[in-house]
Parts: C-alpha cells; structure tokens; sequence
C-alpha cells in the first residue's frame, strides 16, 4: 500500500513536469493529481528529490518510446528521426533544457539528469552498434556517433526553439537525416534518394 502512494505522487510529478515544466510545477500540483496530502508527500520525498526523480522518469518514458524493445535498429533510428521535430516535442525538448538548467545548482537534479543523459546515450549507442553488426549501416566508433549525432540534434533543437537563426522543424528534421547518412551511409535513411540508388 505504502509503495503504491509512493508511485501515485511520482507518477503525479513526472506527468506534470512533462506537462508544464520543471520550475511551475508546485507541491500542491503534485498532491492534487495524487489525491494525496502534503504530510504524505513529504513522508516519502524531499521535494528536490521528488522533482528530480519526476523529470528523469518523464524523460525516460521519451527514450523507451523512441527505442522500443524488440524493434528493429533502423526502426528505431527512423523512430528517433521521425520524433525530433514533431510539434509535441517542445515540451520534452523544454523539460530537457530546464532540467538540465536546474542541474547546475540542484545536487538531486545533477544526479538525475546525468543518469538520464547517459541512459540515452548508451541508448543510441546500442542501436547503432546493433545497426552495424546487423549490416544495416556502417559505424566504426557506436559512442562517438551517438555523441555527434545527439549533439547535432540538440543543436538544432535550439535553433528551433529560439529562432537564431531561424530554422523550421521541417528543415531541422531534413538537416538531421542528412546529419545521420554522413554518420552511417545512405542506408540510415531508406526514404532518401541516395539510399534508393
């Protein structure tokens, strides 16, 4: 019983940071989506650890989508690929910057947030390395791509998000494709030309 209140005031903040960011989300929000009083709230969490821990599974729910178990690795690049730039993901990309602002002088969520960011990079690393071994794309160094790629990606994040330069997702999402089959070959993106050649 006690583990269930547990989950439902988690489960609680990590919906509501994934809906309205890490800095508006308050402990009255949380104790009113759990249906739960403050002095519960408090029985289980520091609210620090509480928000950290809630942006960190809002964030990993994201990644489990994006690289499903039992899909195949270039499934799951076109999956990664396909998502970057949908107009739902602003509220991710907007988590992922606060959180990640908020690490900076928050120990709870430095901790998560590195947790995090390295889950998805060993994420991507995995899919690639099992793209290669696979024969479906060429990749040498699995760590270094995910590195670049995940870095290229958050780079026009930001262009997007700020306009400087301006950059539509549409365009992001064309210079993120392209960005993957100089990483891997044409055989990274089955929808381009080159790959059909």
């Amino acid at each position: 019983m006690s583990s269930d209140r547990r989950t439902a005031i988690l489960d609680a903040a990590a919906a509501l940071v994934r809906e309205q960011g890490v800095a508006a989300v308050r402990t009255r929000d949380v104790t009113t989506r759990a249906g739960v009083g403050i002095g519960l709230l408090n029985h289980y969490f520091r609210w620090s650890a509480l928000r950290a821990e809630a942006a960190a599974l809002a964030l990993d729910a994201e990644i489990d989508a994006l690289f499903a178990s039992g899909a195949s690795p270039p499934d799951q690049l076109q999956a990664f690929l396909a998502r970057a730039f949908t107009d739902d993901a602003d509220a991710l990309w907007r988590l992922w910057i606060e959180a990640t602002d908020l690490a900076l002088t928050d120990d709870d969520m430095a901790r998560a947030m590195s947790a995090c960011a390295q889950r998805l990079v060993s994420r991507v690393e995995t899919m690639l390395a099992l793209g290669a071994d696979a024969g479906d794309w060429t990749c040498a160094d699995p760590h270094a791509a995910a590195m670049r790629i995940l870095a290229f990606h958050d780079g026009l994040v930001g262009f997007v998000l700020t306009g400087l330069p301006q950059l539509s997702r549409a365009g992001a999402a064309a210079h993120l494709r392209h960005f993957a089959r100089f990483e891997l070959g044409p055989a990274a993106d089955p929808g381009s030309n080159q790959a059909r050649t």
